[in-house]
């Protein structure tokens, strides 16, 4: 970012920052992270603490990769939330399948293949932790689901699974940002992303058979030539309905009280959730309305990025959060918006991993690379009470219960850069949330993908 930049991302927070010198950001391909807790159940001093596991994935970084981060960057091992809950949790990170391996739907996967492969892999994890947790000292029934952006979506997918009948098998979920692409044509744009990726895998019209057989490495450069051909701002695949395990989207299941009723929900946006996603070449109305290929509530903004912003927030992002909190009820959920400086998406995830004790080079990239311009509220206390809201709710099913700051319990918390204060979140508005899911809702009926017993 900054002057001269020619990155589409860097042109439009240039639009919305005018002449201001900016930290320059280096867009590289994210992996995609879903953690999850289990309290400690209580012992008896006489009863013996069973053998500690160790569970953790780590990549050896070949010489001249020293640019990327490994498979289980530091930033995620989770000490900094494990000390700040007395040690009283445990903490599991792990993958799963992203792209075209995970998530290819459309009728095609529906017939002959498995639609959302990357949910079921995460539902295996959870599958592990309900039968093992407790060889850990964990307690398989106080397990709580922690996700960022694709993985808070892929939350909000779980809890809706088979129409809410499907138990998700956690108690509780903390959802960071959850954001994803609505994505609802099963035969018609889910089937073209299909035959697509077929045909870069040099697979055309030879369907799923062809692709099994198909050399890893193609398959490999069929995926990021997939990603290459969307829209800035757009994504080719992710979470979608495919008639069965996701019926139809999660607004409409939560919509329709079709979701599984846990414990709990936490809640939290960025206060500038969108600006990372917007192509900053779009300048006029032209070049808006080609971005949405339809023309929509028009708005007046200053600049065409803010419009464009504002879009992507509302339709893919912080919607998400009211609807979940209009389905589980205010008695249920707990709502944070965090507003550090940038504020962008997932820039929370360094006060919420942050670990004063923890020093390598590698952190020392992360911190170089990401947060640099945050860097003060590590050192202000913010990150410490934010893991302390966190840990409190993973172990107590309260955020309030042990949190480190505020004497009032709010509903919506705002952590800014040197305090934390109760707001009115205007980042999740009525009228245009409300807007996006009739628009889902016809969008749904008019293709005819509404399930049996569905609204």
């Amino acid at each position: 970012m900054g002057s001269g930049n020619q990155n589409s991302v860097g042109t439009a927070i240039n639009q919305i920052l005018g002449a201001f010198s900016t930290l320059t950001l280096a867009m590289k391909a994210r992996t995609a992270y879903t953690w999850t807790f289990s309290s400690l159940r209580k012992r008896s001093r006489t009863q013996k603490r069973p053998p500690r596991s160790c569970l953790d994935l780590r990549r050896r970084i070949r010489p001249g990769q020293q640019g990327h981060l490994p498979a289980h960057p530091p930033l995620y091992d989770g000490t900094g939330l494990i000390r700040q809950s007395g040690n009283n949790m445990i903490f599991i990170t792990f993958n799963y399948r992203l792209g075209a391996f995970g998530f290819l739907a459309g009728s095609s996967m529906e017939k002959g293949g498995l639609p959302n492969a990357g949910l079921w892999d995460q539902r295996a994890v959870f599958e592990w932790v309900r039968s093992y947790a407790h060889l850990l000292g964990g307690d398989p029934n106080k397990v709580t689901a922690m996700g960022e952006s694709a993985g808070a979506s892929s939350i909000m997918h779980h809890l809706v699974a088979e129409g809410g009948t499907k138990d998700p098998l956690f108690n509780r979920a903390i959802l960071l940002s959850p954001a994803f692409q609505p994505m609802w044509d099963r035969a018609g744009g889910l089937e073209d992303t299909f035959k697509l990726f077929e045909r870069l895998a040099g697979c055309q019209g030879k369907g799923l058979d062809c692709l099994r057989k198909a050399d890893a490495t193609r398959l490999m450069t069929a995926n990021k030539e997939l990603m290459l051909s969307q829209v800035p701002g757009t994504f080719a695949v992710g979470p979608a309905p495919d008639g069965s395990f996701i019926r139809q989207l999660p607004v409409l299941e939560l919509a329709s009280g079709h979701f599984w009723k846990v414990e709990s929900l936490l809640t939290s946006h960025c206060a500038n959730e969108a600006i990372l996603f917007v192509d900053g070449s779009i300048a006029t109305n032209a070049d808006f309305d080609r971005f949405l290929s339809a023309v929509f509530a028009n708005y007046t903004y200053k600049a065409q990025a803010d419009r464009t912003s504002d879009f992507i927030r509302d339709s893919s992002m912080t919607c998400n959060i009211r609807y979940l909190n209009e389905a589980y009820g205010d008695a249920k959920v707990w709502n944070m918006q965090y507003s550090v400086a940038p504020g962008w998406h997932a820039s929370d995830l360094a006060a919420v991993f942050y670990d004063r004790t923890f020093s390598s080079p590698a952190w020392d990239n992360v911190l170089r690379d990401l947060v640099v311009v945050p860097l003060g509220f590590l050192f202000s206390g913010v990150s410490t009470a934010l893991q302390s809201y966190l840990a409190s709710y993973a172990v107590k099913g309260d955020p309030n219960a042990d949190r480190v700051v505020l004497n009032v319990p709010p509903r919506v918390v705002d952590v800014g850069n040197f305090l934390l204060r109760e707001i009115d979140d205007d980042q999740v508005p009525r009228p245009a949330c409300d807007f996006w899911r009739e628009f889902y809702a016809a969008a749904t009926a008019e293709g005819g993908y509404v399930p049996p017993g569905a609204k």
